[in-house]
C-alpha cells in the first residue's frame, strides 16, 4: 500500500506544514501535488474495498489535521476540517481520477491493449492467445463508476 510512502514524504515536509508564514492555500496545493500523488499513484486501477477506503480516509484526515495544527482533542469534526482545507474525500478523488482515466481510454486507439480490455474484457496476448481479465470487465467497471457519478449528491467541478 502507498500509505507508508506518502507518510514518509509527509514527515519529510513537516517544517513546511508547521511554518505559520506559509499560507494554507499554498500548503494544500503542496499536499495535493506531493502527498496525494504519492498516496494515490495509479489508484484509478485499484479495486477500492471498504477496508482500504477507511485506511486511506483516516490517513487523509490525519494529515489534514496536522497541516491545520488541529488535534483530535480540539473537538473539531472531520467535516469542518474538510471545509477548512477545501479537500474532497478520498473516494471522490479516486472517482474523479477513474473518470479521467476512462476518458483517456475511450479516446485511445482501438488496437491498444487497455482499450481492448475496457470494452471486451479480453485481449490478445503476445503469443496470439486470448487472455481473460479477473473480476469485472472494464466495461462493467466503467458502468459502475458512471452510475456512482450520476447520483444526485455528486457534482462535477
Amino acid at each position: 500500500m502507498r500509505i507508508g510512502k506518502a507518510a514518509t514524504v509527509f514527515g519529510k515536509m513537516k517544517k513546511i506544514w508547521r511554518n505559520n508564514k506559509i499560507n494554507l492555500e499554498v500548503k494544500m496545493r503542496l499536499y495535493e501535488s506531493v502527498i496525494l500523488s504519492a498516496l494515490l499513484y495509479s489508484a484509478e486501477l485499484w479495486p477500492l474495498t471498504a477496508t482500504l477506503s477507511k485506511r486511506l480516509n483516516a490517513a487523509h484526515r490525519r494529515w489534514q489535521r496536522s497541516i491545520l495544527g488541529v488535534s483530535w482533542k480540539d473537538k473539531i469534526t472531520n467535516e469542518e476540517v474538510r471545509v477548512r482545507t477545501g479537500q474532497h474525500s478520498i473516494e471522490n478523488i479516486i472517482s474523479e481520477r477513474r473518470l479521467r482515466w476512462l476518458g483517456y481510454l475511450t479516446r485511445m486507439d482501438h488496437q491498444r491493449i487497455p482499450q481492448q480490455a475496457l470494452y471486451h474484457g479480453r485481449f490478445q496476448g503476445s503469443r496470439g492467445d486470448t487472455q481473460a481479465g479477473q473480476g469485472q470487465t472494464g466495461e462493467a467497471s466503467s458502468r459502475k463508476i458512471f452510475k456512482e457519478w450520476d447520483s444526485p449528491g455528486k457534482r462535477w467541478r
